[in-house]
């Protein structure tokens, strides 16, 4: 099978690989180019023009693709009004400041903040013919679902793992030795990279440390900080660039780097026809999962809007749509069906498998953490060091 390249030399490409972009917005930008320039409205702008019987959807830029609303526009005629925003922090914030979408799509490490701030209607699996084919992994992950009321419906997820080149350390060829330690193994010195992420890299010491990232102590924190500070003499590079990363894997630069899954197609590219050996790792602590997807804003009972609300969530995770995620964003999607369209080959060039409920089994969900900003500033002080 013939993969089409991640991204073309674009600036994109060069804002990327400078590390300058989020990976969300790397993501919204990416898809943009799929289907033509962004339109002319700015992020967090008014619903773009459609009739006012649609319901708002306060999303992603690069979500408003025809793609994900197959099924919508199939019985509603056409597509609901979307608004854009380019972060979750600028979503939240103009929903606070008295913005009233219908439909919005937070990241599971948000949901617990926009609920907390009465953001988030419940939601009524029963109008939503394809909850049924959602992903086991996904359905009760955490703040899903609160006081017994289902507030969100998952759409989209990635990984972030180890990367090893197991020619050059072949003791990682045993899947029972796949650990999140061996960022810590000092025979690799020089030659690894732990995530530039200050959540990852507080997430990945506390699995190490059996600690619950998501609810840590500020002792807790400042083990945390102390094992993460013995850590990074040990690395070659930090940087956010897949291509660094695969080109610096495949050239053995690096024999273990951490990235996220779509780090796997981008190096199947790299390594083409070389004589190399390496494996997306399953740490026994559990790999970091992120996840986004759908919810409804209260707002949508006093529109009129909760009922086309589900419509949007039933089209969004449909089958259809998780094919167009998975073939041409490499994203995991929600709807287990999708995974049927494509061979095995495809699914672990980005790093996926076509039994995805396995490969999630020990996942760690990235989610809401206690006192991110004592993590963050803690982690630039220990990168400071470096």
């Amino acid at each position: 099978m013939t993969y089409k390249p991640l991204m073309e030399t674009t600036r994109f490409h060069d804002l990327l690989c400078e590390g300058r972009l989020s990976r969300r917005q790397a993501h919204r930008i990416a898809a943009s180019f799929g289907v033509g320039a962004l339109t002319a409205t700015t992020m967090g702008s008014p619903a773009l023009a459609a009739p006012e019987d649609q319901p708002v959807f306060f999303t992603w830029a690069g979500y408003e693709v025809p793609e994900f609303m197959t099924s919508y526009i199939a019985e509603h005629g056409e597509p609901p009004r979307y608004s854009l925003f380019g972060d979750e922090d600028e979503a939240f914030n103009k929903m606070r400041a008295g913005f009233e979408p219908d439909v919005t799509y937070p990241c599971g490490i948000s949901l617990k903040l926009w609920y907390d701030a009465g953001l988030l209607a419940p939601i009524d699996t029963g109008m939503i013919p394809n909850f049924e084919y959602v992903l086991d992994a996904f359905k009760n992950a955490p703040h899903s679902v609160v006081n017994g009321e289902r507030v969100y419906v998952p759409e989209d997820w990635g990984q972030t793992s180890m990367i090893i080149r197991t020619d050059l350390a072949p003791e990682y060829r045993d899947p029972e030795n796949q650990t999140w330690n061996a960022l810590w193994n000092e025979k690799y010195a020089g030659r690894m990279t732990i995530t530039n992420y200050s959540y990852e890299a507080f997430t990945i010491a506390a699995l190490i440390l059996g600690f619950d990232p998501a609810n840590m102590s500020m002792e807790q924190i400042d083990k945390c900080g102390e094992l993460l500070s013995k850590q990074i003499p040990l690395d070659r590079m930090f940087t956010t660039s897949s291509t660094e990363l695969s080109q610096a894997l495949a050239s053995g630069e690096l024999v273990i780097a951490t990235g996220e899954n779509s780090l796997v197609a981008q190096l199947v590219e790299q390594t083409d026809g070389m004589d190399i050996e390496w494996t997306w790792t399953k740490p026994k602590e559990g790999a970091l999962t992120w996840h986004c997807g759908l919810c409804i804003h209260p707002a949508a009972m006093k529109h009129g809007m909760y009922e086309k609300a589900h419509d949007v969530i039933n089209s969004m995770i449909s089958e259809e749509s998780g094919v167009y995620e998975i073939g041409e964003w490499y994203y995991g999607h929600s709807n287990r069906l999708a995974y049927d369209h494509f061979d095995e080959a495809f699914l672990q060039s980005i790093g996926i498998s076509k039994d995805v409920e396995a490969a999630l089994e020990g996942t760690a969900y990235v989610q809401a953490m206690n006192n991110p900003e004592v993590m963050a500033s803690k982690w630039e002080e220990i990168k400071a060091g470096f």
